[in-house]
């Protein structure tokens, strides 16, 4: 009991949100709406149904999906199981999937009819295969809805998400419990004193900037909007009707956002922040999309393998057209920068970042 005091992992968390929450709504990708205790449900019972199948902690789930509901609670169940959750990119050639499945041997592959087609092509190993849809759905009923045994630890791995880095093929960053709850921290921090940190989950939720979000908003008890990826319409719609917290724009999609608020008209009930890496995007679309939305930008420096960490604290202000993008080292993390003996660079020079905190992956 006493080494079980401090061990909260996403499993745990989710559990107790639900209980705080029952009636919130948990989900929502324009069809159907889940609150935290119908989504509590379904992810027992998708971890039930993973567990027959001999699902247990340590072992890998590998889900080749675009966004959906279900990839949501197939994050949660795994996290019930103390399973990990490998989340390869679909838009991988079959040679490049082979190579991310293969990695993590994983005991189960998951697979969305769209994606059906892609791994079919793909040798799983001795990985049992499931198709989401009506099979999976009568797998969801045969089984209970009572909570799995709690089993992970906060060092556990939780999540696997890949990264190319610069060179070679795909990496699997090891993401633990402990690492994903001290993020959910540090987004709380960094998006501020916002009414609400409603999230859209927009980006593939196999990419730290849609899987990892999600997840944090159901750890608040915020609502997470699932739209199948970058739908410039149905995101201006969700912008005027919901509080959103932290709004994600990828660099080269902020100018088709902004021809599509400035198109529609509308007005944001309220975001916090919008954004990510600034650097990449032109400023004068900074100062435009900032304006439209009356939010900062995120001005971020972060990895896969980091998290926001290590120099994502600063903000670019609204309506301003910035002159830099010099970035704040974030709270609650170690920064150098190093040469290549690992000695401190001195001020003004070119390093290596050297980083330490417990946003770092596995």
């Amino acid at each position: 009991l006493i080494q079980r005091a401090a061990g909260s992992t996403i499993g745990s968390l989710f559990r107790a949100r639900a209980r705080l929450a029952p009636e919130a709504i948990a989900l929502d990708d324009g069809r159907t709406r889940l609150s935290y205790t119908a989504l509590d449900a379904r992810v027992n019972r998708s971890a039930q149904a993973l567990a027959a199948l001999g699902v247990v902690r340590g072992d890998r789930i590998a889900i080749v999906s675009e966004n959906r509901i279900e990839y949501v609670e197939l994050m949660l169940a795994a996290a019930s199981l103390g399973a990990i959750v490998a989340c390869p990119n679909w838009r991988l050639a079959p040679p490049e999937l082979h190579h991310c499945i293969e990695l993590v041997e994983p005991r189960v592959v998951v697979v969305s009819p769209r994606h059906a087609a892609l791994l079919a092509q793909v040798d799983c190993g001795a990985a049992t295969v499931l198709e989401l849809g009506p099979a999976w759905e009568d797998r969801l009923a045969r089984a209970v809805s009572a909570d799995v045994a709690d089993v992970a630890e906060p060092e556990d791995g939780f999540m696997i998400i890949y990264t190319s880095g610069t060179t070679g093929l795909p990496k699997g960053a090891l993401l633990s419990h402990r690492a994903l709850i001290a993020r959910a921290q540090f987004n709380s921090h960094y998006i501020g004193d916002a009414v609400t940190a409603n999230f859209v989950a927009w980006p593939p939720l196999f990419h730290c900037l849609g899987g990892e979000p999600a997840l944090m908003a159901l750890l608040e008890g915020h609502v997470v909007f699932v739209v199948d990826g970058f739908d410039a319409g149905r995101i201006v719609e969700l912008v005027g009707a919901h509080e959103i917290g932290w709004l994600v724009l990828m660099p080269s999609m902020v100018g088709t956002f902004i021809e599509e608020m400035r198109k529609r008209g509308v007005e944001p009930r309220g975001v916090a922040l919008c954004g990510s890496m600034a650097d990449l995007v032109p400023a004068q679309q900074i100062a435009d999309v900032t304006r439209l939305l009356r939010a900062p930008y995120a001005n971020t420096f972060g990895a896969t393998e980091t998290g926001l960490d290590p120099a994502s604290a600063g903000k670019l202000p609204v309506g301003e057209i910035p002159q830099h993008f010099g970035k704040t080292q974030s709270p609650y993390c170690e920064l150098r920068l190093v040469d290549a003996d690992d000695n401190d660079v001195r001020d003004g020079e070119p390093g290596e970042v050297a980083m330490r905190g417990p946003t770092l992956f596995s």
